[in-house]
């Protein structure tokens, strides 16, 4: 099997939240129980500056959050769940080398830089 780093080019904050998350999946691939508090309690950033961050995020499609509306958690952010996604998953060492189930391809190694 052959593995090819992947380098993503994130801001200072991005990299916290990102850092934050992947640090936070501790079971199988694609699980997570990590929200908004946690990252919060985890790099010590504001909630606001942490959603701000976050739209940045998903629109560059590093996470997604299920707002668990079908769950009635739609308006209650400290519900939400937040997914590192197959760009960043790489970030979490232990999913490294396992096949997605999904698409049967091998989650890389993921790498980030800091823009200057």
């Amino acid at each position: 099997m052959i593995m090819k780093e992947n380098i993503l080019e994130v801001t200072k904050m991005e990299k916290q939240i990102l850092e934050s998350l992947a640090q936070g999946m501790y079971a199988e691939l694609g699980y997570s129980d990590m929200g908004i508090d946690d990252i919060a309690k985890d790099t010590g950033l504001d909630r606001k500056v942490i959603r701000g961050v976050a739209g940045s995020l998903i629109k560059k499609d590093l996470i997604s959050i299920d707002d668990r509306e079908g769950e009635g958690y739609k308006n209650q952010m400290d519900m939400h769940i937040w997914y590192l996604t197959y760009q960043t998953e790489g970030l979490v060492e232990h999913w490294v080398g396992e096949e997605r189930f999904w698409d049967n391809l091998i989650v890389q190694p993921v790498t980030l830089v800091e823009k200057n």
